[in-house]
C-alpha cells in the first residue's frame, strides 16, 4: 500500500459511513444499510482484485470516461442492487482514480460499522430477574437516548445477585453502573 493510501481509504470509509448512516433517517435501520453497503464494497473490493478486465477497462484512457463511468454503475448496481447512493460513491471512485484503493476501503468502512456495532452492544445486568414489562421500559428509554441507531441495538439480560439492587447497563467500553454494590464501592472509596 502507497504511503498515505490508509489515510485517504479512512476518509473516504468515514465520508461513505456517514452518508449511508445520514440516509436512513430516523425510521430506518441504520445498521442493517451499513451491514449490505460492506457487502456491497467487500464484493467489489473481491472483483476488482479477481478481474483484471475490470481493472484495465476502467484505468484504460483509451475507454472515455462516460463510458467506464457506465459500466462501473453496471457493476454497483448488481453487487448493491437499487442503491444509487452506492452507484454514486462508486463513480466518485472511477473518477477520482481511487478504485485501486477499494480494498483499503472497503476495510475501513467495516472497522467503522463493527465499532458501531460494539457500541450498540448492551449488557444490562440487574440484582434480580427483570420482568418482560420492566424490560420493555427499559428498552424504550434506552431508544429514546440512542434515537436512530436503536434499532440497531441489541441488549443482553443478566442476573448478577452480587449487585444487592439496581442495575448495571455495559455499552461499548463505558459501564453505568446505578446498583448498590457500585455505590457502596464509590462511598468506600471515598472514606479512603
Amino acid at each position: 500500500m502507497a504511503k498515505g493510501t490508509g489515510r485517504i481509504a479512512k476518509r473516504y470509509a468515514r465520508a461513505l459511513f456517514d452518508l449511508v448512516r445520514d440516509a436512513v433517517g430516523p425510521a430506518g435501520d441504520s445498521v442493517a444499510d451499513l451491514e449490505q453497503t460492506r457487502r456491497s464494497l467487500e464484493s467489489l473490493a473481491f472483483q476488482w482484485r479477481e478481474s483484471e478486465e475490470l481493472r484495465t477497462t476502467m484505468s484504460s484512457p483509451a475507454i472515455p470516461i462516460a463510458a467506464r463511468e457506465s459500466a462501473i454503475r453496471d457493476v454497483a448496481e448488481k453487487l448493491s442492487p437499487g442503491s444509487a447512493l452506492f452507484g454514486n460513491v462508486v463513480a466518485v471512485l472511477l473518477s477520482n482514480k481511487r478504485l485501486p484503493e477499494v480494498q483499503p476501503i472497503s476495510k475501513a468502512f467495516g472497522e467503522l460499522v463493527d465499532e458501531l456495532k460494539r457500541l450498540l452492544a448492551l449488557e444490562v445486568t440487574s440484582a434480580f430477574e427483570i420482568s418482560e414489562s420492566e424490560k420493555k421500559e427499559l428498552e424504550a428509554s434506552i431508544s429514546n437516548q440512542l434515537g436512530s441507531f436503536a434499532s440497531g441495538s441489541s441488549i443482553t439480560w443478566s442476573v448478577d445477585k452480587q449487585l444487592l439492587g439496581g442495575l448495571t447497563i455495559k455499552v461499548g467500553d463505558r459501564l453505568l453502573d446505578s446498583s448498590i454494590r457500585g455505590s457502596l464501592e464509590k462511598v468506600r472509596a471515598e472514606l479512603m
